[in-house]
């Protein structure tokens, strides 16, 4: 069994970044399955997903969901006559400032997949890149669309200001 580390590190909580690591899997794994509700918080253990992504078949199963630490997923990806299994856990851990993810990718490779194993190696690297660039790109969304003041003006604008005037009868108001 071949094997893959990949660490990131983000300023946000655990519970943010695991809920953007769940939005981001759920994309192109389970979003487009009947049990899916987008409300739920968690993905059902046990649930099996299918996806097609050009030749490629990518079907799996939620093994171990535990909020918000852990999450492993069982995969296999078909691209006739290759065979990968994968083996994906997510692994959060709280730092002072912020969470570390920690994915580890085990697979493994049947006959006609070997003989092209460092396609494949490559193929999941660069998965597993894009989607730490991804959780990335959510947790960015989630903080410029959690920075904006409700008014919908920028927050310390110059243009704006308070001036105390006195009123005809004669108490200060504000404008």
């Amino acid at each position: 069994m071949l094997r893959q580390r990949h660490e990131a590190h983000y300023a946000r909580s655990i519970t943010t970044v695991f809920g953007a690591l769940l939005g981001v899997l759920a994309r192109r794994r389970w979003a487009a399955e009947a049990w899916f509700d987008s409300a739920q918080t968690l993905p059902p253990v046990g649930c099996r997903y299918v996806h097609r992504n050009g030749t490629v078949v990518r079907r799996g199963r939620i093994v171990e969901c535990l909020k918000p630490v852990l999450l492993t997923l069982y995969e296999s990806l078909f691209d006739p006559p290759c065979r990968v299994r994968l083996r994906l856990r997510w692994r959060l851990e709280p730092l002072d400032a912020g969470t570390s993810v920690l994915l580890d990718a085990r697979f493994e490779l049947n006959g006609a997949a070997y003989l092209n194993r460092k396609h494949w190696r490559a193929q999941i690297d660069g998965h597993c890149r894009r989607i730490l660039l991804a959780l990335e790109a959510a947790l960015s969304e989630l903080s410029d669309y959690g920075a904006a003041p409700v008014s919908g003006h920028s927050s310390g604008s110059n243009s704006m200001t308070v001036t105390n005037t006195t009123a005809v009868n004669g108490r200060p108001s504000f404008k």
